[in-house]
């Protein structure tokens, strides 16, 4: 099988991305100079030019919009010149008179001589062998493109290696590569996904050795099995001999065997295929014509969603028939492909007719008029029924073939390109009717439950209840329902069905019923164009058989291999014989685990585990604690995960449950989210226990007993003995091992974390030996523990600045003699203003105060050391030019000590309690402390020429103005807070802490007053709110302004309608 290189794919990936781009440029300004986008057709069009902008109006109401249109000529346009190419270069493109092969260098002397385009002279040639592609009066394609925007895309065209179009897998690649900027834009919308999408979302070219591996461990083992001298055991490396089949319902020769891909892309399992086919049928001494013609006609079987798609499966699979051999003069047999993603156009009235006023037909009918409505998104999982007792099989069939029939409107895209007619609507659920094929092999869409449109859950809950959590596992069990008996099934799956409590019902059913051949849990990172852990799969083969007693499988793990490369060579070799029917002992049941893990008393045994609250709505909901300036009875503390592996973490959020569950109870309940998650983990509420982090590295720290989140789940011993035992086995390397053993994702369920083998004495042994925990207690500033001590902190500086200014932490001692030194206004200006002593000087004080005889100045100069400043402006450079963006960074980007500046080094620059500065303290900053002094004083400077004084007289005005601004409250400096209605808004500046620091720092943003840009985003939050907010939609968008005017009249109309409804 040759295939691309890793540079070479990449340079294709540039290349095509680069195309469509050009290609939509071009096609936008091809399809407005003839105005299609224009109601009023132009009096300088030709008849002809009149004529085809008219067709391409009607195909541009036929596609449902101008972009629609536009995207579909750069398809067409690009596409035409690229499979040209792949003719051209592969020798396959044929002069109609000479029947000999031609250049594209030699379609180009042609076209000179004849005054045409080079690519047309190129597409009338391959139109005879694939005349749906090259179609001649296509209007997409009779659209002329500009000379600069035709020459564009030529340049990319032939900037591309031959050597790219001989390879087997390259034709695939450029539609991948094709769709990967739609399928950005779809992931960043955030939408479900239905239709069109579908394809451009889950569209993932599948690795050659993913494809070897199952096609030589089914088909090949087949072959095998009739053939076990054959000298191709030699050429199929991810063969295993070890695994046992039983295909004695198998046909003896290769011409009789029915291969399918339900989810064949643009054929790369079913070019494969072919080449393995071929070498068998020829080892059996079939013609090589014959031998061709009866793998394209008898064996190969494709469905895809996609049409474009399945239209490039077709001629993947005839580009390998004829370099393989077969004739291009010849009739090549129509491939058996059909795409099940044609939405019927039929009325239902229509539909319905057919059953001639038998209600029980009329029912089955109606039920499948709803599903081929939605083939587009359903597409191969659509499952025909046989009929049941009520009404005939035969009945049904015949009535539903009748209404699909009419179904004109809607082609065959497969026989099309090769210049046939089908209704391909019919076409498809022949095959979608089908339950006799010997080997079932794909890469099916990964797409999970919640990414999905209501049709496809629905569906998927309905037919395929034990693996909906995610399109590819539901593709699993269709797979299922396309083998025969004892027939071979093998896919790319997601690895997490292996071992999720979700899938437990799945694998039970299917030990107990089908018997495993191979699987190999692939891990991250083993897709070349997916770095990362984004996909993590699994290989798996099966037979549709009950096992015996003894039957075994080939297990293998490559999660530690970190390269394509790598797991393709460790796929050769790395296995181990697992017993099929011990996998049933497993904890629920899971795929691929040792016998020790199997057998082991687990840890659930000693313990329970709590999964968090979901709240759906985090920017709403949480906030950080030193948010607020006092912890009330609208929240409470709230854990989150622990991002360093220390005894005390995630100890810095709050939730805001409200007083009585009011707040968010009553929110969820307003808005129909009312369930069982708004209470998530109360069994672990109060009491002694452990929070994991259940995402990335798996962090230990002490449960609080508070409500908690869903990044963490908790552990709470049976009995409290258990304490220290468990807490030194879940920390220790032991631990970590065993769970990966048993849930390698990066993120696992609750569940999954105590159900690893746990021995009591052991681990008792140990803790006994370590001695026991210490109290809870943190040092940190950022955790609610804290207790507000400046000496002894982890940063004292930090935690001194915010005494200074009046901050208290929650479990702050109520006598703490710090206090005697915070300011009473929440506003300390670091230069001296209105007589107060200068920041730096207050700060000294606290600092001396806090360590007592210790303090000094090499004391101070530790502490700027420890703070991480290491320049030489002491310890009020760090306040004037460091502190703020340090404090930022500490405190996640929601500072609650906000640092206001001229954006001059030797100006005005204050530092302000953020829960002190409402109205009247910010009037109080603007007129006092920057107006009457500061202002002033640089007045009088002026007025004496002192050096810098205008300068700084002009960026104290400039400064004043802005938060002049502020105050009015007019737009861009506003605040915006999308869970509120426009009548409760703040008008002006009317902070409400409730809302938190990103939703009351924008306008102060917005100015540039603060001395540095915390990272603070006011993009859309994920979810949708399930009723129309502020913007007029449910999408959770925050970047959005409204006047004064705007939110009094909203305020006036809703006293006007409280005062009409008392």
């Amino acid at each position: 099988m040759t295939v691309l290189e890793k540079s070479t794919r990449n340079q294709l990936d540039k290349a095509v991305q680069a195309a469509r781009r050009a290609a939509t440029a071009g096609a936008d300004r091809a399809l407005r100079a003839l105005a299609v986008d224009q109601e009023k057709k132009p009096a300088h069009l030709t008849p002809e030019q009149s004529e085809l902008r008219r067709r391409l109006r009607v195909r541009c109401r036929g596609l449902g919009s101008w972009q629609d249109l536009v995207r579909a000529v750069a398809y067409e346009q690009w596409h035409r010149m690229l499979f040209a190419r792949f003719l051209a270069e592969n020798d396959l493109l044929i002069h109609p008179e000479y029947h000999a092969p031609v250049t594209l260098e030699e379609c180009a002397e042609i076209a000179r001589d004849r005054g045409l385009d080079p690519w047309e002279v190129a597409a009338e040639y391959a139109a005879g062998m694939l005349p749906g592609i090259f179609q001649q009066d296509d209007p997409l394609l009779l659209l002329k493109y500009a000379p600069e925007d035709r020459a564009a895309l030529q340049e990319i065209l032939t900037g591309i290696p031959a050597e790219t179009f001989r390879t087997q897998d390259a034709l695939g690649w450029t539609y991948q590569f094709w769709q990967t900027e739609e399928k950005a834009t779809v992931n960043k919308s955030g939408k479900k996904i239905e239709g069109a999408d579908i394809c451009a979302v889950t569209q993932l070219f599948t690795e050659p050795y993913m494809v070897q591996f199952l096609l030589q461990n089914t088909l090949g083992a087949w072959w095998l099995d009739r053939h076990p001298e054959s000298p191709l055991r030699a050429e199929w490396v991810y063969y295993k001999d070890q695994v046992q089949h039983d295909f004695s319902a198998f046909p003896e020769k290769a011409g009789d065997l029915k291969i399918l891909d339900p989810a064949c892309g643009s054929g790369h399992f079913l070019v494969e295929a072919f080449h393995m086919l071929l070498a068998m049928r020829q080892e059996e001494g079939e013609p090589l014509e014959a031998a061709i013609a009866g793998i394209v006609r008898d064996n190969l079987h494709g469905l895809e969603i996609d049409p474009r798609c399945i239209q490039i499966a077709g001629f993947a699979v005839a580009m390998e028939a004829w370099k393989a051999g077969f004739p291009t003069d010849e009739y090549l047999p129509l491939p058996n492909l059909a795409c099940v993603g044609l939405p019927i156009r039929a009325e239902k009235e229509e539909w319905l007719k057919l059953a001639g006023g038998d209600g029980l037909l009329e029912g089955e009918l109606e039920k499948y008029y709803d599903l081929f409505k939605n083939a587009d998104s359903l597409g191969s999982l659509i499952q025909i029924e046989e009929g049941g007792t009520l009404v005939p099989g035969d009945v049904l069939t015949q009535k539903l073939e009748r209404a699909l029939a009419k179904e004109k409107a809607t082609g065959d895209p497969v026989a099309e390109a090769f210049g046939e007619t089908a209704s391909g609507v019919l076409k498809a659920v022949h095959y979608l009717r089908k339950k006799d094929f010997h080997i079932v092999v794909t890469n099916p869409p990964f797409l999970g439950y919640r990414k999905q449109i209501k049709i496809l859950q629905d569906y998927c809950e309905q037919k395929y209840p034990h693996s909906n959590a995610d399109l590819a596992t539901s593709f699993f069990e269709r797979c299922n329902s396309f083998v025969r008996p004892y027939g071979q099934y093998g896919l790319v799956t997601p690895q997490n069905w292996l071992y999720l409590t979700t899938y437990e019902i799945l694998r039970t059913t299917y030990l107990h019923n089908q018997m495993f051949g191979t699987v190999a849990r692939l891990g991250a990172n083993a897709f070349e164009t997916i770095g990362g852990s984004v996909v993590q799969v699994a290989l798996i083969t099966l037979a549709n058989t009950h096992p015996k007693e003894e039957s075994i499988f080939l297990f293998s793990d490559l999660l530690a291999t970190k390269s394509t490369i790598e797991k393709s060579t460790e796929l050769k070799e790395n296995f181990k014989e697992i017993h099929q029917k011990d996998q049933l002992k497993n904890p629920d049941a899971r795929i691929g685990l040792d016998a020790d893990l199997s057998c082991s008393k687990t840890l659930d045994n000693f313990c329970y585990s709590a999964q968090g609250i979901g709240t759906t709505d985090n920017p709403h909901f949480v906030i950080k604690f030193w948010e607020i300036a006092e912890i009330n009875g609208d929240w409470v503390y709230f854990q989150t995960a622990n991002k360093t592996n220390s005894l005390i973490g995630g100890y810095h959020s709050l939730l805001r449950w409200g007083s009585e569950y009011f707040d968010y109870i009553n929110l969820l309940k307003s808005q129909n989210r009312i369930g069982g998650g708004w209470q998530a983990g109360r069994l672990a509420w109060g009491h002694k226990g452990y929070a994991i982090n259940v995402t990335g590295s798996k962090y230990v720290t002490i449960y609080s007993g508070c409500k908690f989140d869903t990044t963490i789940g908790v552990v709470i011993p049976r009995e409290e003995r258990y304490l220290a035992a468990i807490y030194r086995y879940i920390t220790s390397t032991e631990y970590i091992d065993n769970l990966l053993k048993i849930d390698p994702t990066l993120s696992i369920t609750e569940g999954t974390l105590i159900k690893v083998p746990f021995d009591l004495s052991y681990w008792q042994k140990v803790a006994d030996e370590m001695g026991p925990l210490p109290e809870p207690h943190s040092d940190d500033p950022t955790q609610w523990l804290f207790k507000g001590n400046i000496a002894g902190s982890e940063l004292p500086l930090h935690v001194a600045i915010a005494r200074m200014l009046g901050y208290r932490w929650p479990e702050q001692p109520a006598d703490d003699p710090a206090d005697a030194f915070a300011d009473q206004d929440g506003i300390v200006c670091i230069p001296p203003v209105w007589g107060e002593r200068p920041a730096v000087e207050l700060l000294r004080s606290i600092l001396a105060a806090a360590y007592g005889s210790e303090w000094s100045p090499r004391k101070e100069e530790e502490l700027l050391r420890q703070a991480g400043y290491m320049k030489n402006g002491g310890l009020e450079g760090f306040l004037r030019d460091e502190f703020f963006a340090s404090h930022c960074k500490l405190f996640h980007h929601r500072p609650f000590i906000w640092q206001v500046w001229d954006g001059t080094k030797d100006g005005f620059s204050v530092l302000l309690n953020y829960h002190k500065l409402n109205r009247r303290t910010l009037e109080k900053l603007i007129y006092t402390y920057l107006g009457n002094n500061w202002i002033s004083q640089q007045k009088d400077e002026v007025r004496q020429e002192k050096p810098g004084a205008e300068r700084r007289l002009a960026a104290a005005e400039a400064l004043q103005a802005k938060l002049e601004q502020i105050l009015e409250g007019e737009p861009p400096y506003d605040i915006y807070v999308r869970w509120k209605p426009l009548h409760e808004q703040a008008v002006g500046w009317e902070p409400d802490l409730n809302d938190g620091v990103r939703m009351n720092i924008r306008p102060f943003m917005e100015a540039g007053v603060l001395r540095w840009k915390p990272n603070v985003k006011w993009g859309k939050d994920r979810g949708t709110d399930p009723v129309p907010n502020c913007s007029g939609t449910t999408e959770r968008l925050n970047d959005l302004h409204f006047t004064l005017a705007e939110k009094r009249k909203a305020r006036e109309n809703a006293g006007r309608i409280e005062t009409e409804s008392q």
